[in-house]
């Protein structure tokens, strides 16, 4: 089962789950996916065991994942 969750200050907000074998809850939580990531102030990475995180690119949502955050943007420069 993976996980969609918004980073929020006071913890994480689950957006969608998905179950790979369930293609109706796969495609709800890409279009979910999809949504945030169109908004333009949201970066999201994945992680598949809590510690480790890898920054995603494209608007595919890797189904594979066991948890995609989505988290603001930061500046830099």
């Amino acid at each position: 089962m993976g996980k969609l969750v918004r980073q929020m200050v006071d913890g994480d907000e689950v957006l969608a789950e998905w179950d790979r074998s369930d293609l109706a809850s796969v495609e709800a939580a890409e279009r979910e996916y999809r949504r945030w990531l169109d908004r333009g102030d949201y970066v999201a990475v994945r992680s598949d065991d809590g510690a480790h995180y890898e920054p995603l690119s494209g608007d595919r949502l890797p189904v594979d994942a066991e948890q995609v955050i989505l988290t603001t943007a930061m500046g830099g420069g």
